[in-house]
């Protein structure tokens, strides 16, 4: 089944209204029509009988990028659940099952596309959990995150092979593959780390939440995050995490911003937070996200453009360059690496 409703694309994606005219979830704002309203999605997960499982509200629940702006998230992942159980599954669940069962992760490989400099330790007890998109999406991206803890003095080891987080399972309703993987990772940091440090904010909100008895402490890489030596001056437009924002990791956002206004980088004011359409990858409703994103991109101002969060930075990468933006896309740790050069 394809939960993706055929939604308007032709409009002018440079001049569209304001943030401030805009809804607040970005799912409605581009297909209202097709969207199932915050307060009737937490009525049927208090009340799950009163729920129909058919193909109408198939499609409207699938129909979310989770951002949880509207603090419905857990809400939408029941009935994604409820809807699977009843065999109404997407076609890209389908693949993505198929891929998970090969390759532990939603892609169709598990090798990474990024080589692990020799600097990083083989046995420390702070395990670096990179994620699957990380990986294998945004190599590059990454990397400049593994050369900035290293940079930083930050002692740590990844693993060889990882199993994905998990994210796209609770996403597409997916519940008995899910538990088995977060056992297998569970057991793995459980082995004798201390202390992981995620660089996705999807991982480390579900590693946060939803893994029960996990011993190591949990680090979200941008709390590492500490100002240049040598001050830049260029202005900057940051896309910030959905994730945090809107899963009770906020304080870590005006830390982020403090940093890079005392790296002497000039945060650009004119745009709100909005989400960027990358919540779930690219993944059921790619019209819809690539709606999302295309508006999205056209808000930032300045000369740079960045973001910490790989899913963002996939996102505005792909849909920066199909808009033509002006601002350049730099993640946030190359920025803040000393002396690189983007």
């Amino acid at each position: 089944m394809n939960p993706q409703a055929k939604i308007e694309m032709n409009i002018d994606f440079k001049k569209y209204k304001k943030i401030e005219d805009r809804k607040l979830c970005p799912t409605k704002e581009v297909d209202a029509e097709h969207f199932m309203e915050p307060d009737l999605a937490c009525f049927y997960y208090f009340y799950p009988k009163r729920f129909i499982l058919d193909a109408e509200n198939f499609q409207k629940v699938y129909n979310c990028v989770h951002c949880n702006a509207c603090l419905t998230s857990n809400s939408r992942y029941f009935l994604k659940r409820r809807l699977h159980q009843a065999g109404f599954k997407s076609k890209s669940t389908e693949i993505m099952l198929e891929s998970y069962r090969k390759f532990g992760t939603p892609f169709h490989q598990s090798k990474y596309r990024l080589k692990i400099p020799p600097e990083v330790s083989k046995d420390s007890d702070t395990l670096f959990f990179m994620g699957c998109l990380s990986t294998i999406k945004v190599p590059r991206f990454t990397r400049s995150a593994i050369d900035y803890l290293l940079s930083k003095g930050v002692e740590f080891s990844v693993l060889e092979t990882e199993i994905c987080c998990g994210l796209p399972l609770l996403d597409s309703g997916e519940t008995e593959m899910l538990d088995a993987l977060m056992e297998k990772n569970r057991e793995i940091f459980n082995s004798g780390y201390k202390r992981i440090i995620c660089l996705c904010p999807a991982c480390y909100d579900l590693f946060d939440n939803l893994y029960t008895n996990l011993k190591p402490e949990l680090v979200y890489i941008a709390e590492l995050f500490k100002p240049l030596t040598q001050k830049r001056t260029e202005t900057l437009s940051i896309q910030h995490l959905c994730q945090l924002l809107n899963r009770g990791y906020q304080y870590i956002i005006p830390q982020v911003e403090q940093v890079l206004k005392e790296s002497g980088f000039k945060i650009m004011e004119n745009e709100k937070h909005w989400c960027c359409g990358g919540g779930m990858g690219i993944m059921h409703i790619e019209q819809t996200i690539e709606k999302i994103a295309r508006i999205r991109v056209n808000d930032f101002q300045g000369e740079l453009l960045t973001t910490y969060c790989p899913s963002c930075y996939h996102i505005l990468k792909l849909f920066s360059r199909k808009e033509k933006i002006k601002p350049k896309l730099v993640d946030t740790f190359k920025l803040l690496t000393e002396n690189r050069v983007e």
